[in-house]
């Protein structure tokens, strides 16, 4: 009874573990072919201005898809030798911080929220525009919110 309950518990976590890595592994792989790509430049430059309205620059653009898409991990990993070149300043760094804080892994945690219960490929993609839409809208208040403070804050010429 024990052992079939253990045997059980195993072969599902097993399982499972396959199903994450089967979702983990290509959205890596796909992030590494397309990082040597002008395409984060292309992207960063396109959302310049948005970019601008949450306290960020264009250098902000690879590690924000990367945290956005794949984890807040992987985003820091290229934070931190971004900010060492100093390509990116302290206020920068917090609002992308702040950001990737809100809205992390979102692709990644909805596939993965997918796998755990979802019924189907119309339910999976529901869940996906709920929560990525739901966590991006957070990011964007919380991060745009923090600049209108410092706006605020800041003295008079």
């Amino acid at each position: 009874m024990i052992g079939d309950a253990l045997l059980d518990a195993a072969l599902g976590g097993a399982i499972f573990s396959l199903k994450v890595a089967a979702i983990l592994v290509p959205a890596l792989v796909l992030y590494e072919l397309l990082a040597p790509l002008p395409i984060f430049g292309r992207w960063g430059r396109a959302l310049g201005p948005a970019l601008a309205r949450l306290g960020m620059s264009p250098p902000c653009s690879v590690p924000l898809a990367a945290g956005f898409f794949l984890g807040i991990i992987y985003g820091a990993g290229l934070i931190i030798p971004i900010a060492e070149e100093k390509r990116i300043g302290p206020g920068e760094l917090h609002s992308l911080g702040l950001f990737l804080c809100t809205c992390h892994a979102v692709i990644e945690d909805t596939f993965l929220f997918a796998v755990v219960g979802a019924r189907g490929p119309r339910e999976v993609a529901v869940r996906m525009l709920i929560l990525a839409g739901a966590r991006l809208a957070l990011a964007v208040v919380v991060t745009r919110g923090r600049q209108v403070w410092l706006q605020a804050r800041a003295p008079v010429a």
